[in-house]
């Protein structure tokens, strides 16, 4: 009997319902929050120790990493921030009034 099952490699491959570029991001950032919460000394801030807020956090990029990247790719998230972040100039004055500042000439 022959397998049926559709492979179709052209769409993102996933692992437990993730992409590999989300799955691998999650997996980094869980494991490295633990293993720098055990390498990290004590950060006494009253009687809080704020190494387990920060290796929360760091651990939280992973999930929001997933999240942010739910239905589109990193390519998407990159093209938007280059949009928003690039360097861009956008002129506002039509052509025919740029070339009337520079028939001008000045006169001594």
């Amino acid at each position: 009997m022959d397998d049926i099952t559709p492979l179709n490699l052209e769409d993102s491959p996933k692992l437990f319902g993730l992409r590999y570029d989300q799955l691998f991001t999650l997996l980094g950032t869980v494991l490295g929050a633990m293993q720098l919460y055990t390498y990290l000394n004590p950060i006494m801030f009253g009687t809080h120790d704020l190494r387990v807020y920060l290796c929360i956090f760091i651990g939280l990029i992973g999930p929001a990493y997933c999240l942010l990247t739910l239905n589109h790719s990193t390519n998407y998230w990159e093209t938007l921030l280059n949009f928003y972040v690039g360097n861009r100039i956008f002129c506002t004055w039509s052509r025919s009034q740029s070339s009337a500042f520079s028939s001008r000439r000045a006169v001594a």
